[in-house]
């Protein structure tokens, strides 16, 4: 008796210890068993989390009253409460979590008004969902630098990572990084002489503003500031001697370069002034020389492998494009950080680099066409191109062409002697470190390509059906000296399909397509039998009436119609059978074959451990 008050003193001190330590290290550790790790940090958060200097704190705007009947909006906002807390244990205390609920009327919304948060209607009756977060620092004059998500859309889920941490990240600059952006399309919006309005920034170049100071470059500049960390070019108009001397130095000097040139920029129909330009894809021509690449400013590559479907019109089949290209994985370097997670990059009417035979650089393509390519002439992509033509004429080489290359190493200066004879008083005759990145096309930078733009209550929203804006932001974390950033890219999905069940329904829908179209041609069919039978009658019988085979014909048509949709009642009624067998079939495991099987496991184990202690 004494030996079992022993044991349940023992198992109620145990049992108090576990409470006790779960009070204390419960919030800290955690389990992910999502398949997609939905609530684990990625190590590039995990990084710049462990790298922070300063205190920050989360404020996370969601109205409980407003989303009482969103339920999937409810469930998405638990899920992010649930990662800001990731953030806040891997911080090192320099994160904290504050959840607000900003009803009507109250202090909390004007906070979020105050703070730029979106508020949504979701009723007719007034009500506003405010569903947002912003990041505060306290800075050493007293005011607070603050980075804002206005809304928290539960379809850019993938995303809510990489821009909680990008927030976080900006946080801790003390300033932002700066691109010098040098073109000759209007890539941050311009002026359309058709519809006399006004055109908006490239998505692509949009997205850089929000992470980085992006300033714009004169094609007349005669130096690059000191504070520029990246040089991006984008179809740069022709250019002086002092500017590309510019450029040269700049290179030389470590600066890191980004370029995209085209041999066709087909977003420059829309702008008179840069197709006036003849001289913008061969601009760069003399740094590129000295650089060690070679450049035909007059070839397109032509993928057969990589083509694109497109719709030529009405009354006209689909047709692949051979100089309109989706990349995937196997188009793009092994285990680099810049594509390793991308999975769909588009181009239109690219061009290939080629290492110079003399180069003292390094040339390392990231991004190449299929062996399944060619080149062809430019010219017969300029108007109305002929795709059938481009098809028939095709003739694989063999052989991947580089579309983006990584060029780094020695190289020499363009400009031995400056320009004009006058050198800058640093000028550099040479480098052991350049770093240059070429991209043979400057279309996949535009909306059409992979970007779908959409008007939210005043807000711009960025839905991409392809990953070149992430390819841009890749290069430029890269090179900008932010790396960390690039594994966040993109997280699985909350919402999980019912994949079996969906796999039913498209083979049911597959059969009832099959049967719905063998009805279509039987309802032709005797449509033209009974346009063949009226032409017989007498044209001058004015009364419309039905000749023995035209009443036969239509008897036999309904008889035909009755079958058909006793057809298709029974292919939707198998698909219902299907999906409730599958249903029963759940149900049964989970409320009768998994406890019975707990339950004589549990069995088991207790009857083994008594046999040992009997022992």
């Amino acid at each position: 008796m004494k030996l079992k008050s022993l044991s349940l003193l023992a198992l109620l001190a145990i049992f108090l210890l576990s409470v006790v330590l779960i009070n204390q290290l419960g919030s800290r550790a955690r389990l992910d068993l999502t398949e997609q790790g939905l609530y684990t940090l990625s190590d590039g958060s995990r990084k710049i989390l462990a790298e922070m200097k300063q205190p920050l704190e989360i404020q996370l705007f969601f109205s409980q009253q407003a989303s009482k009947d969103l339920t999937r909006l409810r469930a998405y906002a638990t899920q992010v409460e649930e990662l800001l807390n990731e953030y806040v244990l891997h911080s090192n205390d320099m994160l904290s979590l504050q959840v607000i609920d900003p009803e009507p009327f109250s202090e909390q919304e004007d906070l979020a008004t105050e703070l730029g948060l979106q508020a949504v209607p979701v009723s007719g009756f007034g009500d506003e969902l405010y569903f947002g977060l912003a990041v505060k620092q306290l800075t050493e004059e007293g005011e607070r630098d603050v980075a804002v998500l206005p809304f928290l859309q539960p379809d850019k889920e993938a995303f809510l990572e990489y821009d909680v941490t990008q927030l976080i990240y900006q946080l801790q600059q003390s300033r932002a990084p700066v691109i010098g952006l040098l073109s000759g399309l209007d890539v941050r919006g311009g002026f359309n002489p058709q519809s006399g309005q006004p055109t908006p920034a490239w998505m692509a170049i949009e997205q850089l503003d929000r992470q980085y100071e992006v300033r714009s470059l004169s094609a007349e500049l005669e130096t690059i500031e000191a504070d520029v960390d990246v040089l991006m070019l984008i179809q740069p108009p022709a250019l002086s001697d002092q500017a590309l001397y510019a450029i040269d130095q700049f290179a030389l000097r470590g600066g890191r370069v980004l370029a995209f040139l085209d041999p066709l920029a087909e977003s420059a129909t829309a702008s008179p002034m840069a197709m006036a330009d003849p001289a913008s894809a061969t601009s760069l021509n003399p740094l590129l020389k000295s650089w060690g690449v070679q450049w035909d400013a007059d070839q397109v590559v032509l993928d057969a492998a990589n083509a694109l479907v497109v719709n030529q019109g009405r009354n006209r089949p689909p047709l692949r494009h051979f100089a309109l290209l989706s990349l995937g994985q196997d188009d793009a370097e092994n285990n680099s950080v810049v594509t390793a997670q991308l999975e769909s990059i588009n181009l239109a009417s690219a061009g290939h680099w080629l290492a110079a035979e003399d180069a003292q650089s390094e040339v390392k393509p990231w991004l190449f066409s299929s062996a399944d390519a060619q080149l062809t002439d430019a010219n017969r992509l300029r108007i109305n191109p002929d795709l059938v033509a481009l098809q028939r004429g095709f003739v694989a080489s063999g052989e991947h062409y580089n579309l983006g290359v990584r060029v780094s190493g020695s190289a020499s200066t363009a400009f031995p002697e400056g320009v004009n004879g006058k050198k800058v008083d640093d000028h550099r005759a040479a480098t052991k470190q350049l770093a240059v990145t070429l991209v043979a096309d400057t279309d996949l930078l535009t909306d059409r390509l992979w970007v779908q733009v959409q008007n939210f209550f005043g807000q711009r929203i960025a839905s991409p059906w392809a990953d070149n804006g992430n390819l841009l932001i890749n290069l430029t974390d890269q090179l900008a000296g932010s790396p960390d950033l690039i594994d966040l890219r993109a997280r699985g999905q909350y919402a999980r399909p019912f994949s079996k069940v969906e796999a039913l329904q498209r083979a049911a829908e597959e059969r009832f397509l099959a049967s719905e179209q063998r009805l279509q041609q039987r309802l032709q069919e005797t449509e033209r039998q009974l346009a063949e039978l009226q032409q017989q009658k007498d044209a001058e019988d004015s009364v419309l009436t039905l000749s023995d085979e035209q009443q036969a014909a239509l008897e036999n048509f309904q008889r035909q119609k009755v079958e058909i949709r006793k057809e298709l009642r029974a292919v939707q009624h198998e698909l219902d059978k299907d999906i409730e067998a599958l249903g029963s079939q759940l149900k049964v495991l989970n409320i009768f074959i998994l406890p019975l099987l707990l339950t004589l496991f549990s069995w088991l184990l207790a009857l083994l451990l008594r046999r040992r202690q009997q022992l």
